[in-house]
Order: C-alpha cells, then sequence, then structure tokens
C-alpha cells in the first residue's frame, strides 16, 4: 500500500516539476527582462531609417526592451519582403547576446526609365521593375542607362522586363556595361551595350523566342570573323543578320 502512495507521489512531483519547469520558461522568455531585447541591428542597406519607419508604420517595429521571444520576426519579413525596393530580407534572434539582427538586400538597377505615371522606376537584372528609394539607390541614378519607349505603354515596359529576366547566364554580362535600350513603335527592343571596347547595338526585336535568339547571338559571338560586329539583328532569329 505505502509503495503505491510513493509511486503517486512521485508521480505527482514528477508532474509538479514538470509544469512548473514549463512556466518558469514561459515566463523568462515572455515577460522576464532577463530575455529582453538589447540591440536591434539594421544591415545590408544604408536606408536604417527607411526600414525602422516602414517596421513602426505598421506597428511591428522592434525596440531596446521589448521581449525577444515575442517580437514578430514572421511580420517583419513579410512587410519587408513587401517593398519593390528591397530584394530580400531576413530577420534572426541572438538569444545569448539577446540581439535582433534584420539583414536587407537592396535592389540593384542596371537601367531606369519614366513610367507612364511620370514616375521614376528602375530594372534589375532580372526585369523587376521597382521605385528607387533607399539612398544608395538614389545616388545612382545619374549613372543608370536609360531605357526609352515611343509609345511610352505598360506593355513596352512588360516586354523589356521579359527580355531582361530571360536574358541567359552567359549573356549576362553584356548587361554590366549597358549603355541603353529602347523600344520602337514596332514593339522591336534595341539594346546598346559596350563589346570589345565598341559599342554593339542588339535588335532583340519583340519579346518572343528569346531562348532561341540568345542561343544564336551566343553562336555569332564566339565566331572569330565577329570580333569588330557592331549590330546584330535577331528579330528573325533563324536568319540574323550581322553587320
Amino acid at each position: 500500500m505505502s509503495l503505491r502512495i510513493s509511486k503517486r507521489l512521485k508521480r505527482l512531483l514528477t508532474s509538479i516539476l514538470v509544469v512548473s519547469a514549463i512556466s518558469a520558461s514561459a515566463y523568462l522568455l515572455g515577460w522576464s527582462s532577463l530575455l529582453s531585447v538589447a540591440q536591434v541591428s539594421v544591415s545590408g542597406s544604408g536606408a536604417e531609417n527607411l526600414v525602422l519607419n516602414e517596421l513602426s508604420r505598421n506597428g511591428i517595429e522592434p525596440k531596446t526592451g521589448d521581449q525577444l521571444a515575442r517580437v514578430d520576426v514572421r511580420s517583419i519579413k513579410r512587410t519587408l519582403n513587401q517593398l519593390d525596393w528591397i530584394s530580400s530580407s531576413d530577420v534572426s534572434r541572438n538569444w545569448f547576446n539577446k540581439k535582433l539582427s534584420i539583414v536587407v538586400q537592396e535592389r540593384v538597377a542596371i537601367a531606369k526609365t519614366i513610367s507612364v505615371q511620370n514616375a521614376s522606376v528602375n530594372f534589375d537584372s532580372k526585369g523587376f521593375i521597382f521605385t528607387p528609394t533607399s539612398p544608395n539607390q538614389l545616388m545612382a541614378q545619374g549613372k543608370l542607362p536609360s531605357v526609352t519607349s515611343q509609345n511610352r505603354s505598360n506593355e513596352d515596359l512588360t516586354a523589356i522586363a521579359t527580355l531582361l529576366e530571360q536574358i541567359p547566364s552567359d549573356l549576362r554580362y553584356l548587361l554590366l556595361d549597358l549603355e541603353s535600350i529602347s523600344i520602337t513603335k514596332s514593339s522591336f527592343i534595341l539594346m546598346d551595350t559596350r563589346l570589345n571596347a565598341s559599342t554593339l547595338r542588339i535588335n532583340w526585336g519583340g519579346a518572343t523566342d528569346i531562348g532561341q535568339k540568345s542561343k544564336v547571338l551566343t553562336a555569332l559571338l564566339k565566331l572569330p570573323e565577329n570580333k569588330a560586329i557592331k549590330q546584330v539583328d535577331l528579330s528573325q532569329p533563324d536568319s540574323p543578320i550581322v553587320s
């Protein structure tokens, strides 16, 4: 009889200890000042104030003294990733030094244009269209090549974005020294870039069959007799014209 009571007592004491440990952990994580935020760090961008102001506007700005466990990491990341000038973000907590780290990757523009709404917009190397916002992005505006459209339509901007997105990795070096991109009334995309110390104009035609046109261009550029070419017309990829 006493053995049964002893076993029951042990189970009871064990349960009490487990509940106490859980309660203590919950208190430590959620309410105790021992695990409050000691530092908020924003890196990867020169726009710390912009980032924190955006989080404040959404009511989720982390501050020193906040409970580290109660910081809404997912909401912070989701909010930042919705900003078009940011390509990615990451938020992490360090339980040892009680530091909350926000790492932001800004989009890097390769060209600029004026939208139909007369707003300045940028293209990144994958064709994503975004509004220059950070100090770094705004400072780069004067050095960016321009994208011009005779039709001044959203469809033209979408066509250029499609081209930039689909240019394969082995031809992306052509975007490093980009001089300009224009699109004609007939929706032909003309790209001027520096190659072998001179300007090469590529007529991509419409924003279709980019994969096939890219293969043709790669093959043409590898030919020794084309080292000094000035223009390539890919509007008809089965019958390209080199001059």
